[in-house]
């Protein structure tokens, strides 16, 4: 047995198990059909076209492997022409998902994992396997925020693409970080080939921070009082927050992230530990940058301003400790990186 678009086979020597129900005479049906092979599941029932071909293949339970624990149906679109797929209900797994060529599909999911601790509810998408599976869906973070998406198959499994009118909610909802409201959002996820781990691209525009301790803790080191005040109260404008990151099952490993706005730039790379939710970070905070930045952006390479205060953040959400390099401030942006460690790769 075979099936080309799910990636999956039985081989002549393998055991598996058929049971069928098989209703003959004017109007032919398979009443009852069971099948279990190879890491393949199927509870459901035939029925055929009138003068005969595929009618629809209705499953109360189709499952294959870790991925795919569905309900659904298999349409019938006439001869020649891959039957289209009407999915009711279940879960899909995308960081083991393969890739393959059929027919359309449309998907009602309880939940698509994306990856660890990052899931879909309430899914609807409306997809086409024709060279890979590709296609738009609508759905909720966690649970928790609204996002619309494209799916779209590479030669490394599936890219995916998120934007949301709520980043801020996104970012909550995924667990990676509770201090940010509001703001238009695009992420993307590119696979690299290793399962469940993506190369990714955020950007959010004009996203607040609020009630952040530790960002507060490193605003009274620093003596931005002004700022202080803006945290705890509508929040202080972020502007323009840019990232380049590695999600992996075990963690974020964040190269490059930069967050501009007109009281404040804030640079950020380091590592967090999606399991253990313990964080290792680093960067610049430059005051004033709307004249620090302006000037800064000649000198620096990282838009950290000509003048920042160098500091690293590790610990937990909970318990989090700041330190912060007094001395930095006087030096150069040109010159700031002697105060720390080289930024983590991507392929790490």
């Amino acid at each position: 047995l075979r099936l080309d678009a799910l990636s999956w086979g039985k081989g002549a020597g393998d055991s598996g198990r058929l049971a069928a129900t098989v209703r003959l005479g004017p109007n032919p049906a398979v009443t009852s059909l069971q099948v279990e092979a190879a890491g393949l599941t199927l509870d459901g029932a035939i029925s055929l076209r009138e003068g005969g071909g595929l009618d629809r293949l209705s499953a109360a339970q189709f499952r294959l492997g870790e991925w795919l624990d569905v309900t659904g149906d298999l349409v019938g679109r006439g001869a020649e022409r891959a039957p289209a797929v009407e999915i009711v209900g279940g879960s899909l797994d995308l960081r083991r998902a393969p890739s393959g060529g059929g027919g359309p599909i449309t998907v009602r999911l309880d939940r698509l994992q994306v990856s660890d601790g990052i899931a879909l509810r309430g899914l609807v998408a409306e997809l086409t396997t024709t060279g890979g599976l590709s296609g738009q869906f609508w759905g909720d973070v966690n649970g928790a925020a609204t996002v619309a998406g494209t799916l779209v198959t590479t030669s490394d499994g599936a890219a995916v693409r998120l934007r949301s009118d709520d980043g801020g909610a996104v970012l909550r909802a995924a667990g990676l970080y509770e201090n940010a409201y509001g703001g238009t959002m695009d992420l993307v996820l590119q696979p690299t080939g290793q399962t469940g781990s993506y190369n990714g691209q955020l950007m959010i525009a004009g996203p607040r921070l609020r009630n952040a301790p530790a960002m507060a803790e490193l605003l009274n080191v620093i003596s931005v009082v002004g700022l202080l005040d803006q945290l705890g109260g509508s929040g202080i404008n972020l502007g323009e927050v840019e990232a380049r990151f590695r999600l992996t099952p075990r963690a974020i490993v964040i190269e490059q992230g930069t967050a501009v706005g007109p009281s404040m730039g804030i640079s950020m790379d380091g590592v967090y530990d999606i399991a253990n939710r313990q964080f290792d970070m680093q960067g610049v905070v430059s005051p004033f940058y709307i004249v620090n930045g302006v000037i800064g952006a000649l000198f620096s390479p990282r838009r950290e301003g000509l003048f920042g205060v160098s500091y690293r953040l590790t610990g937990t959400p909970d318990n989090t400790r700041v330190n912060v390099n007094p001395l930095s401030i006087l030096t150069p942006g040109i010159f700031r990186d002697i105060f720390r460690r080289p930024p983590p790769e991507l392929s790490q």
